[in-house]
């Protein structure tokens, strides 16, 4: 055995398989385990003497802060990130206009170039403008702030004109 792991292309090969592994089953760690085994092979190749003890310590320690590493980027990354449940709560107190009629209670509103499904306990009409009160299972629920807004830019039932 002792004359086996003396060889550094032992470590990069299994190096190499444990990355290829970790692109077949993502999210066992076992890309990090293979640089683990990646840097064993390359100090080996560069000290030939290396006795086999100090190698299976060095790759315990190398795996061990390749985890480390990734865990931190990883962090990093999905700190830098804005998930979608956050991009929803920044919609929360916006006004929005809807795009469909509310059926059931359930419709579309328009947020930049794009529609979101919105829930709303009052009937809806589509270009009725909505605030936007909370978030639902993933859906806006929305509170009609006005009346339809009709091209001749009048509505008779609240200007106080109409017949009595």
């Amino acid at each position: 055995m002792a004359t086996l792991l003396a060889n550094p292309w032992l470590w990069l090969s299994v190096g190499a398989v444990l990355m290829a592994l970790e692109l077949l089953l993502p999210g066992l760690y076992l890309l990090w385990a293979g640089l683990g085994a990646v840097v064993v092979g390359l100090l080996l190749a560069l000290f030939p003497d290396l006795p086999v003890p100090a190698q299976l310590l060095l790759f315990a320690l190398t795996m061990l802060s390749m985890i480390g590493a990734g865990v931190l980027l990883q962090r990093r990354e999905t700190a830098r990130r804005q998930p979608l449940n956050r991009e929803l709560q920044a919609l929360i107190g916006q006004e929005l206009i809807a795009t469909t009629v509310f059926e059931a209670g359930r419709g579309r509103v328009r947020v930049a170039d794009t529609t979101y499904a919105a829930l709303c306990d009052a009937p809806v009409q589509p270009g009725q403008h909505v605030r936007v009160t909370a978030i639902e299972g993933g859906r806006l629920r929305v509170d009609v702030m006005g009346p339809v807004q009709t091209l001749a830019g009048s509505d008779r039932s609240s200007s106080g004109t109409g017949a009595r």
